[in-house]
């Protein structure tokens, strides 16, 4: 897949110009477009260009079978390209670039369009073009048409002749030469998904660390009956073997927001999130996640929610919730609320895991700004195995979402350096989880968090823990440190150029990526490890009748909401959206606004650890319990370690209070 550059600084972008005039959207886009650079140069009727967006779709090591069968047929979109794309990318970096004169001044949607969006004439060309090859137009959508038809036409439209080939154990089909398009619509088409048979599969981001054939309610089960401690260190594990030449203490029970509120500096600034809006974005909906988010802020004393404040967007003929994916959706739409109790939460649903259905849902958030705000704990997979295809859509979006306000956090992973392959089922290799390494979002790493016992801050490590297990007869831990058992994501993407708002604070060590310097991953990070989790409440489905269940989670998808939280409050400050906040977040973090997290915490000595109950399944799907010892901050996978500045485990670390008057008092900039 060939490198995706990032656009770099502009000669204006990187000056502090304060001014006091306003700048009007209209004169923003005045200021800041330029002619389209998409006309493409006059050739013969029948010249074809190669599609940029076609790489990705055969993954490395996979073996080419020979042609395909004729046989079935598929189901394809053609994502149009905006008009002005120099004009794009020129806006977006300068609307989100504190100290340019266009800093904020975003565009309503309907400037977007007027300006960018893809027109009817696009479309119309677009499906002409389809139909010519053979295939029947299906349907359509702001940004795309949709076709289908024999492999047969797909080949024809695309100037390519598609292969078996064989992957990982597995036969899948996919253009085995380069996709082209006519010249007639070159400009016109930014991508074409569909044509592999070997398609993104969308997959939380927590549920990468949980034990395989565990049930969602298996694991809530277990987690509410484990032994643990109310905050950091106030129950001892005094029935287990010392380790580190101390008894450590039991796991968290699950901090409540009162809290993870204090702990990150929320208490005391009056900040709610009033007036902002927060989408959390996943597939299918829970029937009870209304009933189980105003259950849960009862039980543990928060503020409820007020009657319209959390609505649910569902496309039509939704399929039933899938467990991790319920389990993913309370946690996210609990963080939020637990950090900003009085910002709207709209949950908008895909209606499936594939990456259409997703950039469907991310679509409709930008196309009518339902959203300044929006919370992401899922991934594609490695960066490097996503089709450029996939890729090239969303970033298309999300660079609407840049110049309109709205931000988007996305978490980055829970294995560490190692991302699964695109589908979820090949191998792990060493990369970057997709969408979190788009420069065009915050990725949201995480941390091992202590909270005492007056919710004060203890410490925080890089989230890199390992577990090592009892030995037979319980009077020791084997092999302490034990093996990595999770966490965050990080490191050097191996498809984006390093973004102009790392420069000056990333070091060289974190943006390399086989000689070049790429985008470094995460940028901010907050809780995540499950051994210091938050608690969560959700109703399951049993045979015997619904249960309400309250257990500690965790993984990069409780810091992605967690951070969005903290976005709403920041926004609530500075009195207006802060849109892609990445330039923001770089600025305050020099100014010391973000806590620098570390693997050895100042005050603190020798490994930090707790004692950790895990479930596990046997292979006849027996549900059994273990103690294991969790040891926090363990620079053990790949090289991924939280040290003194920015690091590919923590990013520029976590939030303090002083965010939010950074925030406030940069928008003052532009």
């Amino acid at each position: 897949m060939a490198p995706i550059r990032s656009p770099r600084r502009g000669r204006l972008a990187g000056r502090l110009i304060p001014t006091t005039v306003a700048v009007t959207a209209a004169a923003a886009l005045a200021l800041a477009t330029a002619p389209s650079a998409l006309a493409a140069a006059p050739t013969a009727a029948d010249a074809r260009v190669p599609l940029a967006t076609g790489g990705g779709l055969v993954p490395s090591g996979a073996v080419d079978e020979g042609t395909a069968p004729q046989t079935g047929t598929l189901t394809i979109r053609a994502y149009l390209n905006v008009r002005d794309r120099t004009g794009l990318d020129r806006l977006a970096q300068r609307i989100s670039t504190p100290g340019d004169r266009l800093y904020h001044h975003y565009l309503t949607p309907a400037e977007y369009a007027a300006a960018y969006a893809p027109t009817a004439n696009q479309a119309a060309a677009v499906a002409r073009w389809l139909r010519s090859a053979g295939l029947r137009v299906t349907g359509s959508g702001a940004d795309y048409v949709a076709a289908g038809g024999s492999q047969a036409a797909v080949d024809r439209a695309l100037g390519t002749s598609t292969h078996r080939f064989r992957w990982d154990g597995r036969t899948f089909q996919a253009p085995a030469t380069a996709l082209s398009v006519p010249s007639a619509v070159a400009a016109d088409v930014l991508s074409v998904s569909g044509v592999s048979t070997l398609t993104p599969t969308v997959r939380p981001s927590s549920a990468e660390s949980l034990p395989a054939g565990i049930t969602g309610p298996a694991v809530a089960a277990a987690a509410s009956s484990a032994t643990c401690s109310s905050s950091y260190g106030a129950t001892p594990a005094t029935g287990l073997p010392a380790a580190y030449g101390a008894t450590q203490p039991w796991q968290a029970c699950g901090y409540q927001p009162s809290q993870l509120r204090s702990a990150y500096g929320v208490t005391g600034t009056g900040l709610t999130g009033a007036g902002t809006r927060i989408a959390v974005v996943g597939a299918y909906a829970s029937a009870t996640i209304a009933a189980d988010a105003q259950t849960y802020a009862t039980d543990n004393g928060e503020q409820a929610w007020a009657p319209g404040q959390f609505t649910q967007q569902l496309p039509t003929g939704l399929a039933a919730q899938p467990s991790n994916w319920g389990m993913e959706e309370a946690m996210d739409v609990e963080a939020v609320h637990a950090i900003a109790p009085s910002a709207d939460v709209r949950y908008v649903a895909a209606a499936g895991t594939d990456d259409d259905s997703f950039l469907d849902a991310v679509t409709s958030i930008v196309d009518g700004h339902t959203a300044d705000i929006v919370s992401c704990s899922w991934v594609l997979g490695a960066d490097t195995g996503i089709p450029s295809a996939t890729v090239a859509a969303f970033e298309q979006d999300f660079e609407q979402g840049a110049v309109e306000g709205v931000g988007f956090d996305f978490a980055s992973g829970d294995t560490g350096a190692q991302a699964l392959s695109q589908d979820g089922n090949g191998p792990a290799v060493t990369a970057t989880q997709y969408p979190a390494s788009s420069p065009w979002v915050t990725a949201v790493g995480g941390t091992s968090l202590a909270v005492g016992s007056s919710g004060q801050y203890l410490w925080e490590t890089g989230w890199e823990t390992d577990y090592a297990s009892l030995s037979t007869d319980g009077s020791a831990w084997q092999g302490l440190p034990g093996s990595f058992a999770g966490g965050s994501g990080g490191g050097a993407s191996g498809v984006f150029d390093r973004p102009f708002y790392q420069y000056g604070t990333v070091p060289a060590s974190a943006l390399n990526s086989g000689g070049v310097a790429r985008r470094a991953v995460p940028d901010v990070a907050m809780d995540a490890d499950p051994v210091t989790g938050m608690l969560v409440g959700q109703t399951f489905a049993l045979p015997t009748g619904n249960i309400f269940v309250q257990y500690a989670s965790g993984g990069s998808s409780l810091a992605a909401p967690l951070f969005a939280g903290i976005q709403a409050l920041a926004q609530q400050k500075a009195g207006q959206p802060l849109g892609f906040a990445n330039p923001l977040i770089y600025r305050a973090s020099r100014a010391g606004d973000f806590r620098d997290v570390t693997d050895t915490p100042p005050g603190t000595t020798g490994p930090l650890a707790a004692a950790h109950t895990v479930t596990s399944v046997s292979p006849t799907g027996t549900l059994s319990t273990s103690d294991v010892l969790a040891t926090f901050g363990q620079a053990r996978d790949a090289g991924l370690a939280a040290t003194p500045g920015y690091d590919d485990v923590t990013g520029v670390g976590s939030p303090t209070s002083g965010y939010f008057d950074s925030a406030a008092a940069l928008d003052g900039l532009g």
